[in-house]
């Protein structure tokens, strides 16, 4: 058994902040009222939703996979207060996957098998990594992707379980996006400031990454197109508006971690 440290230095201020924060916004499945009425009738709607509802499922089941995963190689780097969130990011997928697995019982339907959709399989695949930056890179777009969906689901209001659900999810999916900038920025921190041109080379890598990921999206939107078109969501404007945020959100992380390098340095 590997001791990483005996008494953790816990010095990373937003990182320790963060995890207060998700140890407070805890919430459960419980916590909801499934005996509302459902207003999803329709057989056909019904059909849709749990097609829909299929790469959203695999991704929280998939997150949870590869979150578990990190925790133990943050401990092995020393990267306590980030393991420590993690914890309860691991937490929040377990949540997500168990309320849409009884939503799927609400819906009296299921989702659809990886033989008929591998392109969700594939597609959460390329997100594995052991390597926390490049994990985080895309995860960046699984995780836009679900608040761009959880906010059509509040928008289009199909059922009061559904956007309680979704409600929440959205103020977990702020604090996994919140984690994301604050480790990222940090990495980038100490790499301008250890070897900047390994810096720019770390940052077109993960570019790199995060375009790939983006590639293995759509044949998701192709293989859903019809439920997606037919519930109400442009598939075509919600996949622009993650490239847009998912791309904007990785640079900001590099260039806010340049900037507080370069301060660091004149100081």
């Amino acid at each position: 058994m590997n001791i990483y440290k005996v008494l953790p230095d816990l010095k990373k201020t937003r990182h320790m902040a963060i995890w207060h924060k998700a140890l407070r916004a805890q919430w459960s499945a419980a916590d909801l009222n499934w005996d509302r009425p459902q207003r999803i009738q329709s057989p056909r709607l019904r059909d849709q939703m749990g097609r829909l509802l299929t790469p959203v499922l695999m991704g929280e089941q998939a997150a949870l996979y590869s979150v578990s995963g990190l925790i133990p190689i943050l401990g092995h780097r020393s990267e306590v207060e980030s393991q420590f969130y993690l914890t309860t990011w691991a937490v929040d997928e377990a949540r997500h996957t168990e309320l849409f697995a009884l939503f799927y019982d609400r819906l009296e339907r299921e989702p659809l098998p990886i033989r008929r959709f591998p392109s969700g399989y594939l597609f959460q695949a390329a997100i594995v990594s052991d390597e926390p930056a490049e994990w985080l890179t895309g995860v960046l777009v699984s995780e836009v992707m679900a608040k761009k969906v959880m906010e059509e689901f509040v928008r289009l209001d199909l059922d009061p379980v559904l956007s309680e659900i979704a409600d929440g999810i959205l103020t977990d999916e702020a604090r996994h996006l919140g984690f994301n900038h604050i480790y990222m920025e940090d990495r980038f921190k100490e790499t301008f400031a250890q070897d900047p041109q390994q810096a720019e080379n770390d940052a077109e890598r993960l570019r790199r990454r995060m375009e790939k990921v983006f590639s293995m999206v759509p044949p998701i939107l192709d293989a859903l197109k019809v439920e997606f078109r037919e519930i109400g969501i442009d598939a075509e404007r919600l996949f622009a508006g993650v490239q847009e945020e998912a791309r904007e959100r990785l640079e900001k992380s590099i260039r806010r971690g340049a900037k507080q390098a370069g301060e660091a340095e004149a100081a």
